[in-house]
């Protein structure tokens, strides 16, 4: 045997026994490179003023922390603490509340006899709906569901620690990494620098993009929370998150948000959420001036913008967070541009040998 094919032989074997070690971190790893591309902009603007590698790398992990983490452990923890104050005569009432405004609603006759409704079997069924029995249930229920919650939620607090700790690792032996990936890959510096460029630009307009849409229309929503006395600042976090799932986005939070104000403070209010919620956060802010931010960011920070399209980049957010979950968002858009980083490259390799031919 061929040295070279003993040392490949050694490599293989070798890696699938780190990989078997490593498994359980594969996935928080993969994150802490993915969120090390996308900011790879912001490092090297703190790095023409700090020198050494290791401050770059606490600085960089402080400000993930701070600027990404932070709210998810200041949001794990008032929900915790709102969970012990759940007042369940509280519940009750608002659910009675809503039960009599079921009842009152009066269909007009005609649909009853086109539909052929009885209006007493539906009456009858908004009584069963809300019957003690069945609101213990619900309330049994959401118990059992708040203490999964719970537990994945420490889970996930753990993932961002571990997240946090390569991310700094990550950053500070970068550098040499990258220059050996480049030297061992059978492929000339242009080739490598490609498939760098592809996904390290994806990666920060799907972050910022990410970020800006949490904090901006979180802080919206905040306002008006703010000025019907709820508590702002977790409300905000919460439809910061909210408005990160495709389609549904904020409705998440301002439906459950505007049926809690019309069962305290009465239809008005409710109405007013709803239209702000609906015409300043997702017609004004999410589809006319998100965009206009995102631009100006990645204008800013990364100097290019050349990335997947807009309707790629939603998919693979969505096909990301069916399949990895929360993460997903940032998983399914690097996955999605390497592979057309690949292709791209093949694209290129293909007309070369033509050429040659």
């Amino acid at each position: 045997m061929k040295p070279q094919h003993f040392i490949i032989l050694l490599l293989v074997v070798s890696g699938y026994f780190v990989f078997l070690v490593y498994k359980p971190f594969v996935q928080t790893i993969a994150i802490a490179v993915l969120l090390m591309l996308a900011t790879l902009g912001i490092s090297r603007r703190i790095g023409k003023s700090v020198k050494k590698r290791w401050k770059v790398s606490a600085l960089m992990t402080l400000l993930l922390g701070v600027m990404f983490f932070a709210p998810l452990v200041y949001l794990i923890n008032a929900a915790a603490i709102l969970v012990v104050n759940i007042d369940a005569n509280e519940i009750h009432a608002h659910l009675r509340k809503i039960e009599l405004f079921l009842q009152s609603i009066s269909l007009p006759q005609k649909w009853l006899e086109q539909f052929q409704i009885d209006p007493e079997a539906i009456h009858a069924t908004i009584s069963d709906i809300f019957s003690e029995q069945h609101i213990n249930a619900y309330l049994k229920s959401a118990g059992a569901f708040l203490g999964t919650m719970a537990a994945h939620s420490a889970v996930f607090f753990k993932d961002m620690i571990l997240i946090l700790i390569f991310y700094f690792f990550v950053y500070f032996y970068g550098e040499p990494v990258g220059h050996f990936i480049k030297r061992i890959l059978p492929l000339d510096t242009a080739q490598t620098q490609l498939l760098f460029n592809e996904l390290s630009n994806l990666m920060g307009v799907v972050f910022f993009s990410i970020l800006v849409t949490a904090i901006f229309e979180g802080a919206l929503f905040a306002l008006i929370a703010l000025f019907f006395g709820l508590d702002a600042l977790l409300l905000g976090i919460l439809y910061g998150f909210a408005s990160l799932v495709p389609i549904i986005g904020g409705a998440l939070l301002w439906v459950p948000v505007s049926l809690y104000l019309w069962s305290t403070q009465g239809s008005g209010a409710a109405i007013v959420v709803i239209l702000y919620s609906i015409i300043v956060i997702s017609i004004v802010a999410d589809t006319f001036l998100k965009p206009l931010i995102i631009k100006e960011i990645d204008y800013k920070l990364l100097k290019e913008t050349k990335a997947m399209n807009e309707i790629l980049i939603f998919f693979s957010i969505l096909a990301g967070l069916s399949t990895f979950g929360f993460w997903g968002m940032i998983i399914g858009p690097a996955i999605t541009t390497l592979f057309i980083a690949i292709l791209k490259l093949y694209d290129q390799l293909h007309i070369a040998l033509k050429e040659k031919t």
